[in-house]
């Protein structure tokens, strides 16, 4: 609404001019300027929000960064030149750290698998909010995915022991002697000590010493471009063979819901505009509801003209009841 009645605005000006009914409610130039501002600061929220309650069921890795935009808007808003904006910020920081203040652990891991973020990301997003203390929370997130990944890995080995036992069984078929007896690529050089068993062992532990985890190689790979359109889930899908343990991690937590929260509830400092009684009215209809409150308050009237309320009302739907007039 406040877009297009600035797209209006010239039309909105030269009505004010002619129609005398109108004049009163005619912005100056302070107030125009005042709802291009406040425009500008709503479409933040509005961007984020359309992402969040996304028909399409967004993947967890989206969460980080847009909760850090709101966060970082509300903070400079408060800081800002713009003082007709503070006290509706304010209020907005109340409902905003209910809900969000502190980043969700789990999704935050999440932002750290799309590789357009990773590490350094995250690194950044601290740092703009919370500057030297910044380094205490990527700590914590940084270490609780590894704790992940650890438990990931462990349940990858125990499947592939699993799976080794039972070919074992295979292994003791006997293999018809004759096939071998013209190979002299192998010797047998027989004895009682038999070294195979050993030399196994210790490739694998030197390997464990040497190589680096999965999780280690993805971080240190550089990013992809910030903005880039990629599919996430496909990204990993297509990384199985590499990343085999950390695509199964990723592909758990890229499917974590968002949000819970109705969008309306999430940002909305107000209360409900439609109470049960006229949850059945047209869009028009709420929308006209609406701004005659909004009128008549401007007129000093009462809202609580012709509305009747039943007795078995509670105190809740009272609170909520933003416009009492009724049609």
């Amino acid at each position: 609404m406040l877009e297009s009645s600035l797209y209006y605005k010239d039309v909105l000006d030269y009505w004010g001019q002619r129609d005398k009914d109108y004049q009163m409610f005619a912005l100056s130039n302070e107030e125009w300027s005042n709802v291009a501002i406040l425009c500008k600061f709503l479409k933040v929220f509005y961007d984020v929000t359309c992402v969040f309650s996304g028909s399409n069921y967004p993947t967890a890795n989206l969460y980080f960064r847009g909760v850090w935009k709101v966060h970082k808007v509300l903070l400079d808003t408060v800081k800002g030149p713009h003082s007709f904006l503070t006290p509706m910020v304010k209020q907005m920081q109340e409902k905003f750290n209910k809900y969000w203040a502190e980043y969700s652990l789990i999704l935050s891991c999440a932002a750290i698998l799309d590789p357009r973020y990773k590490l350094n990301y995250v690194q950044y997003c601290f740092n703009t909010i919370y500057g030297i203390h910044a380094s205490d929370f990527v700590e914590t997130i940084l270490s609780n995915l590894r704790l992940l990944f650890d438990e990931y890995i462990k349940k990858s080995k125990s499947t592939s022991s699993s799976l080794a036992g039972s070919s074992n069984v295979s292994d003791k078929i006997p293999v018809d002697s004759g096939l071998d007896e013209h190979n002299h690529s192998s010797a047998d050089f027989g004895g009682y000590f038999d070294e195979s068993d050993d030399y196994k062992r210790y490739l694998n532990e030197s390997s464990t010493r040497s190589e680096k985890s999965q999780l280690d190689i993805y971080l240190e790979e550089p990013e992809l471009e910030l903005n880039s359109q990629i599919d996430v889930l496909d990204y990993w899908s297509k990384s199985s063979v590499r990343y085999n343990e950390l695509s199964l991690l990723a592909r758990d937590l890229l499917a974590i819901p968002i949000s819970t929260v109705a969008s309306e509830s999430a940002f909305s400092m107000g209360k409900k505009v439609i109470t049960p009684l006229r949850s059945s009215l047209k869009p028009k209809i709420v929308q006209a509801v609406v701004c005659l409150d909004d009128w008549m308050r401007a007129k000093g009237f009462s809202t609580e003209i012709g509305c009747k309320k039943d007795d078995d009302d509670d105190d809740d739907d009272e609170d909520d009841d933003v416009s009492s007039v009724a049609f």
